[in-house]
């Protein structure tokens, strides 16, 4: 079968056949052949899409940080100002982490797998995020709205505080409680950035 006659979604089943054994066994413990069974695929097919487990980790990244690109626009969504869509992103990108089960089942059980794949070298959700972040800073530094700083280095803080509340526990935070999260990006991630 030649790859314009796959069934285009065949990837798509892959990858979510292999988050779903990731959750349910843990990434390490997951084989290819455990991935297969779980999506009803031989294993010729699933290694004509990956050639091995790590692939399949790399690409269900980028798929996921697709889903955080999306995450992040809506939750800027429908904000005029642009200090409220950048606290509108901001905590749809916490709750993405904090509520991911893929993310946050590796980041409990085998640290050492998923995390330098999300934070080394910037891995994909960390450059969607930084793209995100760095083009609505920027669109708020031109307004006047926020302060006169690099947008990058300012997408860059951002992303790291959400990275922090995914990697580390908060201690006195409850980014949990949606009000008690939104008063802290008002006051001091978007805040912070306000002319």
């Amino acid at each position: 079968m030649t790859e314009g006659n796959r069934r285009p979604d065949r990837r798509e089943d892959l990858l979510a056949a292999a988050g779903r054994r990731f959750v349910a066994v843990g990434i390490r413990k997951t084989t290819m052949e455990d991935i297969a069974r779980e999506a009803k695929a031989g294993k010729a097919t699933l290694y004509r899409h990956f050639r091995n487990k790590d692939a399949v980790i790399d690409d269900l990244l980028e798929r996921e940080g697709e889903r955080f690109t999306r995450a992040l626009e809506h939750g800027a969504a429908g904000r005029d100002a642009t200090s409220d869509r950048i606290e509108g992103a901001f905590l749809a990108g916490v709750r993405f982490f904090v509520d991911h089960p893929i993310l946050t089942k590796g980041r409990d059980e085998e640290p050492g797998i998923l995390l330098p794949r999300i934070t080394a070298g910037g891995g994909p959700l960390v450059r969607r995020g930084l793209a995100l972040f760095t083009e609505l800073i920027a669109e708020g530094v031109a307004s006047g709205e926020l302060r006169p700083v690099d947008p990058a280095v300012a997408a860059e803080v951002v992303v790291r505080l959400i990275l922090s509340y995914f990697a580390f526990p908060p201690m006195h935070l409850r980014v949990d409680d949606p009000e008690e999260a939104a008063a802290f990006a008002r006051a001091l991630v978007a805040g912070a950035l306000r002319a």
